[in-house]
């Protein structure tokens, strides 16, 4: 049974609210989130939507603004000390201000975008893991709730208890396939969130009768792929 480490969690029952974000109250939102791999099945749900803490983007917003906030007083100083410059010297100031204002508020959109971009939707059959590396550049990929091994979380220092952020983590057996989500909001809740869809998976699809995310029965396919043809009368070499 996966417990996720670094913590006691106790089995009880507990009601999804009181599990999840408040912003995962919205059911019907939750059931049209993006799904890239989404390869639904009768009677799968979306359970939850993982997406990065608001933390990450602090060091993006000091740094914009500091560069903002340095050319326009760069602007406003350079003429006190540079007493020669003339109406249209100071202008050109002005406006080189304007530019590094707005190529800095470009640059944190754009870092947004790839931050926001980062994600995880968990049903109740599969987790799926959408990473983005730039705004163009994105990598998504899948595993099963029945082939999960182990859920770790991890809160190191006072910023991410204070501010309630953390790791995340799901592998499988021999750690062939290992997922992780940095800047987790609350990270001990989905754990959990994760633990218990795993053990309703499991528990609605017992040993013998695994399925695969497309809801192929594996055990009966492989039997299948081992019949021989049938006759149709004819020789073949």
């Amino acid at each position: 049974m996966l417990r996720p480490k670094h913590a006691r969690i106790r089995r009880k029952l507990y009601n999804r609210k009181t599990m999840l974000p408040t912003n995962q109250f919205d059911e019907e939102a939750l059931q049209k989130v993006d799904n890239p791999l989404a390869v639904m099945q009768p009677g799968e749900r979306v359970l939850c939507h993982i997406t990065r803490h608001p933390f990450g983007l602090f060091g993006l917003y000091f740094i914009t603004a500091v560069l903002i906030v340095g050319a326009f007083v760069a602007a406003a100083l350079i003429p006190s000390y540079a007493t020669n410059l003339n109406s249209h010297d100071k202008v050109g100031l002005f406006l080189g201000a304007l530019v590094v204002a707005a190529f800095a508020l470009i640059y944190m959109y754009v870092a947004m975008i790839i931050y926001k971009g980062n994600r995880w939707i968990v049903t109740s059959d599969s987790i799926t893991q959408v990473t983005q590396t730039g705004l163009f550049k994105k990598h998504t990929s899948q595993l099963s709730l029945g082939n999960l091994e182990d859920v770790t979380y991890n809160q190191d220092g006072l910023i991410q208890s204070i501010f309630g952020f953390g790791t995340l983590r799901v592998e499988t057996a021999g750690e062939r396939s290992k997922f992780f989500f940095l800047f987790c909001p609350q990270p001990q809740q989905y754990a959990r969130a994760i633990i218990q869809a795993h053990e309703t998976y499991i528990a609605a699809n017992p040993e013998g009768e695994a399925r695969d995310n497309r809801g192929i029965n594996l055990q009966q396919a492989a039997q299948g792929s081992q019949e021989p043809a049938a006759d149709d009368g004819f020789r073949h070499p």
